[in-house]
């Protein structure tokens, strides 16, 4: 019996919004063949949502994860604003709410002086592999809390390194609370 599957991960000689189209495209292309329903996408300005709302023309139900409200990134959460009625229009679904690794933890760090927390540690080892795995698992989190997604079923989640897309990923989204039963299924793009 032959229990293994290969699968091709593309690295990325740069990261960044430079990647946006093709990451999109590999997201969906296997997500399609994963025959995955769902698709959680950060976007912080709402772009990358509608890019990938047009690339996929209805064929998967799109997940926008975006900055608080209260974020410091005030020009992003003004351009998401300015974006937020024309997603929902779109039926795309949106996450707002704190970030699942810097909500809280990060009044604590500023407030004690000291960045050794839990969940500063779990970012940094994701991050170890890039910016973007930290998002996704991040974003998947988030959309999980918000009842969009659930811990049995499979997802492909895109994420960047600040602005558009560099990394996407299939794997199966957790509760804040079972953060440490999170699975990462494929790698398919990322940063080298």
């Amino acid at each position: 019996m032959n229990n293994v599957f290969e699968s091709t991960v593309s690295y990325f000689a740069k990261k960044g919004p430079v990647n946006t189209e093709k990451t999109l495209e590999i997201a969906l292309s296997r997500g399609k063949e994963a025959n995955i329903e769902k698709i959680v996408v950060a976007s912080s300005t709402g772009e990358t949502a509608l890019k990938l709302h047009k690339m996929a023309e209805n064929s998967v139900k799109i997940i926008a994860v975006t900055y608080n409200a209260g974020s410091r990134f005030h020009k992003e959460v003004e351009q998401f604003n300015k974006n937020h009625e024309t997603l929902l229009q779109k039926e795309i679904l949106v996450v707002r709410g704190l970030h699942a690794f810097s909500g809280t933890e990060k009044g604590f760090s500023e407030h004690y002086k000291t960045n050794l927390l839990p969940l500063n540690v779990v970012a940094d080892t994701l991050r170890m592999f890039s910016q973007g795995v930290k998002v996704c698992v991040e974003i998947a989190v988030m959309a999980a809390e918000h009842g969009f997604v659930t811990p049995d079923e499979e997802i492909v989640a895109v994420g960047g390194s600040g602005h558009g897309a560099d990394t996407a990923l299939i794997m199966k989204p957790v509760f804040a609370a079972d953060l440490f039963d999170a699975k990462i299924k494929e790698l398919l793009c990322m940063p080298a």
